[in-house]
């Protein structure tokens, strides 16, 4: 597993970067147009709304 992980370390750092970059650009797409569907996933809802 350990010899796997350091052969692969680059594209899975690379495939981190790229998803949180697309979950960043997503978040300020809905932030700055309030796009409604956007805000109301649960990755974006404010702690103790349901």
């Amino acid at each position: 597993m350990k010899a796997l992980a350091e052969k692969y370390k680059n594209e899975i750092v690379l495939t981190l970067l790229g998803v949180y970059l697309f979950l960043l650009a997503l978040g300020t797409i809905g932030e700055l147009w309030d796009v409604e569907w956007i805000l109301d996933l649960p990755l974006f809802r404010p702690p103790g709304k349901f």
